[in-house]
């Protein structure tokens, strides 16, 4: 499958949401500086990464270093 990059964009920002649900439902709020952060990201192996950190990171500061990283 050829991957445009306005599809690349689209399933991003779903996962983008997906991932924040799983942080406010974990932690609460979250920080809009990892909100930012986040939705930067475009990469599906970076994102498939970053949302098994949100499930099982112990906090919201574990989830940012991965993040920044």
């Amino acid at each position: 499958m050829i991957e445009s990059p306005l599809l690349q964009k689209l399933m991003a920002e779903r996962t983008h949401d997906l991932i924040i649900d799983a942080l406010k439902d974990r932690f609460g709020t979250v920080p809009r500086d990892v909100t930012k952060h986040l939705r930067a990201i475009i990469e599906e192996k970076k994102l498939r990464q970053l949302n098994r950190v949100a499930n099982r990171c112990s906090d919201l500061e574990e989830f940012r270093e991965v993040l920044l990283s």
